[in-house]
């Protein structure tokens, strides 16, 4: 006999393709979500990331759009489910079910479901962070810090985005189940939407949207500040939506115009595929919409890590040394004997090993300042309120190997590769003065020379000056302004990360409180601030015992190691590159899943339609011809517009970041548009598939 329960049942099995296609949804935005968040909330990255900075930022605005994209292709994915149930549910209500019985049945179906899925995530995601992070492991120098750590806290977001999917597939439901009666579900495969006249402009506006949206948006604020001098507000972002607008726009004249009307013929022979469309403009449009956006996040996330990623080594950097100490010279430190004795413990060879000394001289000069009251840019001239570094030219020389000519009476500015600053001018010093003397000397700007090491010593720069000219400023200088500047290299630069390690041990070991300060420490601007009994800002001691890595980034008298300063960059990259390679993994899924989905309904939906053509006589050709013009708009028009609106964000923000694209920055661009054509290839092979599960639905025989 049978009951409605086994009735229940073998509906069930005999759908089982939807449910698991559901399940596997739900499994992997839960996975991914939870490996993810186990990797960003364990403690090796979140001790690493600095409090409040940009890097924590991204991080959290990558994290959220992982869970509106895990979100996003989920509840997509539940349309088909729901599309599929409403031929069950039809069935069971003509048989006289009761809707407070399907109401349960179904809700316990998919609280079972999503319960079984998300449980197999959140388990899965433990290997899977484990094995991802050890994968990143092999492109970096392992240590103690940079060992994955597990989390508890990691779960919370999967446990809360499971819960919350849980919900909105109740929500769902409920109104599945309250549609008013049988025909409303029967025909729920069957609707149809209202077509109406888009104007013919409505594409090139759309286009013109799309590409203001982001050239304004990336550049807007640039263009105010550097030539207007004015700074925008925060809701300026908010000019990004145009180009939202600009998509919908582009797809909708796309999805609901037809410009074959001109040639009535080739018009006639694509109607089907046009009507098809066009019946559906709506609902396309959005999909559409959103898988151009997911695309376009595929894009920036895959540029955004490897921006980072394809920059030139710093141990590359010409005529620099690997080694660089600076410090007071009243300070006893580690000596030439010791770091000899400690290179030779692990088999290297110390080579160019120069001593220099600077002086920290108060500077006056020109700069640019943000009034927060005018919202402008202003050039100001800041008078003896700091001091900077000088060094004379032969010391230059001998440290950098750079042969230079400094004319009496002038300085040349010591700059990083490629400089560029908005803030901060070049030739900006006007004048120096001696801080225990108070003798001024009038300076001019003799051009700027590349160095590297020196950049991080002193702020604004490091400045070089005659050598007659550098005796005379410092002539009755203290010894407490000035600074011991030690430079060499070793034998073997890539083996001597342990060295390094040993020698930095020794550095902070022989560190007084007299230089245990925050890297903004300014030894001018403290004797104005004690002399005019007031607090001094940047008056803080650091923990020399705490971790040395994050020490480093935030002390005045931070040695640079170069092979350190790479093992911190490499450690900073395997963070952005495995965040941003997820959410391209997520995104990119989410896209497969949606134009999958899309493709199928198109089908499902259209079945009877396609039958009726072959009733009227329509070969197998021409069906299929309406039925793969129809699958191929959507795919080929999201990743069109996705794909080239991504790679054009990306270009802006390259060039928009310092008002030019450096040569240096054109490979990243290069392998942006070769991880597209990859793009690309992979949703034409899901075409190929969907349109060979599509053609069986509606009868098109081989």
């Amino acid at each position: 006999m049978m009951t409605l329960n086994k009735i229940y049942y073998q509906l069930r099995k005999n759908n089982q393709g939807q449910y698991l296609l559901l399940g596997f949804c739900i499994f992997l935005s839960v996975l991914l979500l939870s490996s993810f968040s186990l990797m960003y909330y364990g403690p090796t990255v979140q001790e690493f990331l600095p409090e409040g900075g940009d890097t924590r930022k991204m991080a959290s605005l990558l994290l959220s759009v992982t869970v509106i994209g895990c979100f996003v292709f989920t509840v997509y994915a539940s349309s088909l489910f729901f599309r599929y149930k409403s031929r069950e549910y039809g069935v069971f209500m003509a048989l006289g079910m009761e809707k407070g019985v399907l109401r349960r049945l179904l809700f316990r179906e998919l609280l079972l479901l999503t319960l079984a899925a998300s449980m197999l995530g959140l388990i899965c995601a433990i290997p899977v962070s484990f094995g991802i992070w050890k994968f990143f492991e092999l492109f970096i120098i392992s240590n103690d810090q940079m060992v994955y750590r597990f989390g508890l806290f990691g779960f919370v977001p999967g446990v809360v985005f499971a819960a919350a999917l849980a919900c909105m597939l109740g929500i769902a439901g409920m109104r599945f189940v309250k549609r008013a009666d049988i025909m409303e579900i029967l025909r729920t495969q069957q609707k149809t939407e209202t077509v109406k006249e888009i104007p013919s402009w409505t594409f090139l506006v759309g286009v013109v949207l799309a590409v203001a949206g982001i050239l304004v948006g990336g550049g807007g604020s640039q263009f105010a500040a550097r030539v207007l001098h004015i700074g925008l507000p925060p809701a300026f972002s908010l000019v990004y939506l145009l180009s939202i607008v600009g998509i919908y726009f582009m797809l909708l004249s796309i999805v609901a115009q037809s410009r074959l009307k001109k040639n009535k013929k080739k018009y006639y022979n694509n109607l089907v595929s046009i009507s098809l469309m066009r019946f559906m403009a709506k609902s396309t449009t959005w999909n559409m919409c959103v898988i151009v956006l997911l695309l376009f996040a595929c894009c920036f996330s895959v540029f955004y890590g490897m921006q980072y990623s394809m920059g030139s080594s710093i141990l590359e950097e010409e005529n620099s040394k690997a080694f660089s100490m600076h410090y007071p010279l009243t300070e006893q430190q580690i000596d030439k004997t010791v770091i000899w004795e400690t290179a030779s413990r692990y088999q290297l060879d110390i080579l160019d090993y120069t001593e220099n000394q600077a002086a920290n001289l108060v500077i006056s000069f020109n700069k640019r300042d943000y009034n927060e009251e005018t919202s402008r840019y202003i050039d100001v001239y800041e008078e003896g309120k700091q001091a900077a570094l000088f060094i004379q030219e032969t010391d230059f020389e001998a440290l950098s190997g750079q042969r230079i000519q400094v004319a009496e009476g002038t300085y040349i500015t010591v700059t990083e590769t490629d400089f560029y600053s908005f803030w901060e001018f070049a030739d900006g010093l006007q004048e120096a003065q001696n801080p225990d003397t108070g003798a001024a000397f009038p300076l001019k700007f003799a051009g700027t020379v590349e160095y590297q090491p020196l950049t991080e010593m002193s702020s604004p720069f490091v400045y070089i000056v005659n050598d007659k000219d550098y005796q005379e400023i410092t002539q009755g200088l203290s010894a407490g302004y000035l600074e011991q500047m030690v430079f060499f290299n070793v034998s073997d630069i890539a083996a001597s990360y342990d060295f390094a390690i040993d020698l930095l041990k020794q550095y902070i070991a022989h560190c007084s409180s007299a230089v245990s300060h925050l890297k903004l420490w300014d030894i001018w601007a403290q004797k104005l601030a004690d002399d005019a009994g007031e607090e001094y800002m940047y008056d803080s001691q650091l923990d020399m015992t705490g971790n040395m890595y994050r020490l480093i980034s935030d002390w005045k008298y931070a040695p640079q190691f170069m092979v350190i300063l790479v093992q911190d960059r490499m450690q900073l990259i395997s963070v952005y590159v495995m965040l941003s390679i997820y959410i391209f993994i997520i995104s990119l899924a989410a896209v497969a899943i949606m134009t999958y989905v899309r493709s199928i309904s198109v089908a499902t939906d259209n079945k009877a339609l396609f039958e009726s053509l072959e009733k009227l006589g329509a070969d197998s050709d021409y069906r299929r011809m309406a039925l793969k013009k129809q699958l191929a708009k959507i795919f080929r028009i999201p990743a069109s517009i996705g794909c080239g609106l991504g790679f054009l964000f990306s270009l802006c923000m390259q060039y928009f970041n310092d008002g030019r694209l450096m040569p240096n920055e054109i490979p990243g661009l290069v392998v942006l548009a070769g991880i597209i054509i990859v793009v690309l290839g992979l949703l034409y092979g899901i075409y190929r598939y969907a349109m060979r599960k599509a053609e069986g639905i509606v009868g098109i025989r081989m």
